[in-house]
């Protein structure tokens, strides 16, 4: 069985209803072993936010004219992929010394986004927001 935890003032907190479900149902005094796998990484609605990102900016970017090539000499419109691959990972290795987005936690995820996005600014007037729940 799978529970997700959030750390709320000292104390593991079930992350959702269902977790909660879980949760309950497990035998008093019994004894389980936790194996924590995801201290301080992103969340999974930060992944998905992320690469919500990339597919906006790629649509940004297309919508503008400005394909592939006028940052790396090739003739091809963006999608998340080039997205993640050409802009957000050089960044992210530039300043993070990271090579996956899987290693970022959540502090990071905005310096890399923050960076790209004045970047993209200053050079071609585009800000993409990065996406939130109330956006969704």
């Amino acid at each position: 069985m799978k529970i997700t935890f959030k750390k709320e003032r000292g104390q593991l907190i079930p992350y959702s209803d269902e977790d909660q479900e879980k949760l309950s149902k497990m035998s008093d005094g019994a004894t389980y072993t936790v194996d924590i796998k995801n201290f301080d990484t992103r969340t999974i609605k930060q992944n998905s936010a992320m690469h919500k990102y990339f597919q906006m900016l790629a649509d940004t970017l297309n919508d503008r004219g400005l394909t592939v090539s006028k940052m790396v000499k090739v003739e091809l419109n963006w999608n998340d992929g080039m997205v993640k691959e050409t802009l957000w990972r050089p960044i992210q290795e530039a300043i993070l010394h990271k090579k996956s987005t899987t290693e970022l936690n959540r502090d990071e995820i905005s310096q890399v986004y923050d960076t790209l996005n004045r970047a993209l600014s200053i050079k071609f007037g585009i800000s993409v927001q990065f996406p939130s729940i109330e956006k969704d």
